[in-house]
């Protein structure tokens, strides 16, 4: 791929920072992996509905204004007509709703640069203004929380561990990120807990999610 590709007006792309980039769970049928420019990815957002709780919040990735910051990500051409997109959208809508914010970003990638590979993405964030926004913490405050939390989708440090693989694999560089995994894991492996414990916990949050 080189240069800029020329989007559709009418193709709706999504572009994801987070869960999205390993896990879609929409149809789509096409995927750039690049990145944006003038943001930072952080650990700001309370998860209450995903990898957290009301009693113990998870916390996930958001993004905030920065104009040296670059973030990479995903960016995914929705599949179908546009009923069909229409459908997608309202299925992310429901799944980023504890993020109040949408923006329509440039995508850029090393074959485009310096201009953009894809203009106009729609990008799901959460603000200050969000009912769960947690804001930042220290290292520690946030690596304990991570490794403790759990909610319907499954343990908050599982989140932070799809996403440091893909951010490996993709051999990008956020030694930030793999500080905070690295720290999460070490609390892991000192709690000791036994697996089936902790199956058991995330079962009785998922019947607990189920019944809501």
């Amino acid at each position: 791929m080189r240069g800029r590709l020329q989007n559709d007006p009418e193709e709706v792309w999504i572009f994801g920072f987070g869960s999205i980039i390993y896990k879609q769970g929409f149809d789509y049928q096409r995927r750039v992996d690049g990145y944006i420019r003038g943001w930072r990815r952080v650990w700001y957002q309370g998860s209450t509905d995903h990898r957290g709780t009301e009693k113990l919040p998870g916390r996930t990735v958001t993004v905030v204004p920065d104009s040296e910051g670059t973030v990479w990500g995903s960016a995914f051409l929705l599949t179908g007509d546009l009923k069909q997109q229409k459908k997608h959208l309202e299925d992310l809508e429901h799944r980023e709703k504890q993020y109040d914010g949408r923006e329509y970003l440039d995508v850029y990638t090393s074959d485009s640069h310096p201009e953009p590979a894809l203009c106009n993405v729609l990008t799901f964030v959460a603000t200050s203004k969000s009912v769960n926004w947690l804001g930042p913490a220290s290292l520690e405050s946030v690596a304990q929380q991570i490794a403790t939390a759990i909610g319907p989708s499954g343990p908050n440090h599982e989140y932070l561990d799809l996403l440091a693989k893909a951010l490996w694999k993709a051999k990008v560089k956020e030694p930030e990120l793999y500080e905070l995994h690295d720290r999460v894991q070490q609390i892991l492996k000192a709690l000791d807990e036994a697996p089936n414990d902790r199956n058991a916990e995330q079962e009785l949050v998922q019947q607990d999610a189920a019944t809501q």
